[in-house]
């Protein structure tokens, strides 16, 4: 780490690094020795800015979240209609997936507090998901006849029980598939059984030509 650095930017450079580590190793492996050692810094200058490694992954995952809005914003940004935006986010959530150590979800359950703000992020991205399938039905993309509510609902049940099966030991036929993967091929199912020909037609072309 270079001399003279703030203390803001020290602590954006300890989070940036816990963040990287937590996932390549998950969180129990990460000591703040390891953190420490990372950036070339003593343990003390990591309390002096966190109380302990609780409050440190809030913000690693405060972090991230604010990583994938601003990700998610330039899509939106650059995107000429909904089933682009959900293709693309959906394709960067996985992509991010596809890096993470499988231990860093089962230990994140044991920090009740976090759980409870990701919960509660959770349902603000499913009724931004549901505003944006009902803007795809009024662009012709989606059928008039598919329950978004059900959808979602259904969607992310099946989402979480790959997740939660992928944690645990003796699923041999689950695990030989990439989480990501899973997660890829499950989304394309249910988008593909809700659109209407034109919405069928705007997904294999997008397919021809980018990878989800």
């Amino acid at each position: 780490m270079k001399e003279n650095c703030t203390k803001k930017e020290i602590h954006k450079l300890i989070v940036e690094t816990a963040h990287t580590l937590f996932i390549e190793r998950g969180i129990k492996d990460v000591k703040m020795d390891d953190i420490a050692a990372e950036l070339s810094i003593s343990k003390r200058t990591i309390y002096e800015l966190f109380n302990d490694k609780e409050q440190l992954l809030h913000k690693v995952l405060k972090f991230q979240n604010e990583k994938m809005h601003e990700n998610g914003k330039e899509i939106i940004r650059n995107s000429s209609h909904v089933l682009e935006i959900i293709l693309k986010l959906y394709n960067l959530h996985f992509e991010l997936l596809k890096k993470v150590n499988n231990k860093f979800f089962a230990e994140l359950s044991k920090y009740p507090e976090i759980c409870k703000e990701k919960q509660s992020k959770e349902k603000q991205n499913i009724k931004k998901f549901t505003a944006w399938m009902e803007m795809g039905r009024q662009q012709g993309l989606f059928r008039e006849d598919a329950d978004f509510e059900i959808l979602t609902f259904v969607l992310k049940r099946d989402l979480t029980t790959i997740l939660e099966v992928k944690m645990q030991t003796g699923h041999t036929e689950l695990k030989k598939y990439p989480l990501d993967e899973l997660g890829r091929k499950l989304i394309l199912f249910y988008l593909r059984g809700i659109s209407t020909p034109k919405g069928q037609n705007i997904i294999e072309e997008y397919l021809k030509k980018n990878e989800i």
